[in-house]
């Protein structure tokens, strides 16, 4: 009776374990969001190949011995480390390279070796302050990828935001009320607002298109210039009050601004 009673907990036990395994498994599983995007078409045109970024997928890379595969990132973004599973027969590493969009990260890879009868392939994974990418990187014969690119959807969706925001916010402003009545020191250095203009409550700073870097903004105050924090709305600098001087300060390059005063 013992005996059965002991084989009948066994079996209870047995089928509990299976079902916890069970769920784990099913925790543990790939999601069906896992997808592997290959940039082969490209490669057999020897032409850059850009992809939609997304955290779930994986990308197919191909590289050829004796030649360079460069993958750009985001300018906005740097490398924390790069993991390679095959480190004898590639080598990976950073460089630093600039392009019309600025200064920017971007990872060279080459194959040191081809193996006609067993593709070469591993895997590298790039983790950067904002994004990792998973690559799966194979040595092609013939043809390859030369240049990778990203195109980062969410980037896109927040910048659009960003401006549709500020647009809301100026489309409530009386533009009878506006006060565009600033001088700048110079206006040699790129980053020189091309319109500066207040409500009376919040000065505007309008900045070009683009710029790679953003300068501190400084108001004049006791004959001291303190410190000011800024929003950023699109190509806007929005500062939540008015001020008479100030000044935006980049490394070395200084500009100053004024704010006439009524009837000048």
């Amino acid at each position: 009776m013992k005996k059965l009673l002991l084989l009948a907990f066994l079996i209870t036990s047995l089928t509990s374990l299976g079902e916890v395994e069970e769920v784990l498994m099913d925790k543990i599983y790939p999601t069906e969001q896992a997808v592997i995007i290959s940039g082969e078409r490209e490669a057999k045109k020897n032409v850059t190949a850009t992809f939609f970024y997304d955290e779930n997928k994986t990308y197919n890379i191909y590289c050829r011995v004796n030649n360079i595969t460069t993958l750009l990132l985001s300018p906005d973004e740097q490398v924390i480390s790069i993991d390679a599973g095959d480190t004898s027969r590639w080598t990976v590493k950073e460089v630093i390279t600039g392009s019309v969009e600025g200064q920017r990260s971007a990872v060279v890879i080459k194959p040191l070796t081809f193996n006609a009868d067993m593709m070469l392939r591993t895997t590298i994974n790039i983790f950067t302050n904002k994004r990792y990418y998973n690559l799966s990187v194979l040595s092609a014969k013939e043809w390859y990828n030369p240049i990778v690119k990203w195109i980062y959807p969410q980037e896109i969706k927040l910048a659009q935001r960003q401006k549709q925001e500020t647009q809301e916010e100026m489309s409530l402003m009386d533009p009878s009320k506006l006060n565009y009545a600033y001088t700048v020191s110079t206006k040699k250095y790129e980053f020189v607002p091309s319109t500066i203009f207040d409500d009376g409550k919040k000065t505007f700073l309008v900045m070009k298109e683009n710029l790679q870097e953003l300068p501190a903004l400084y108001m004049k105050e006791d004959k001291k210039l303190l410190l000011v924090n800024y929003r950023v709305k699109g190509n806007y600098l929005v500062v939540d009050r008015t001020f008479e001087e100030g000044a935006l300060i980049l490394g070395n390059k200084r500009i100053t601004i004024k704010r006439k005063k009524r009837g000048a």
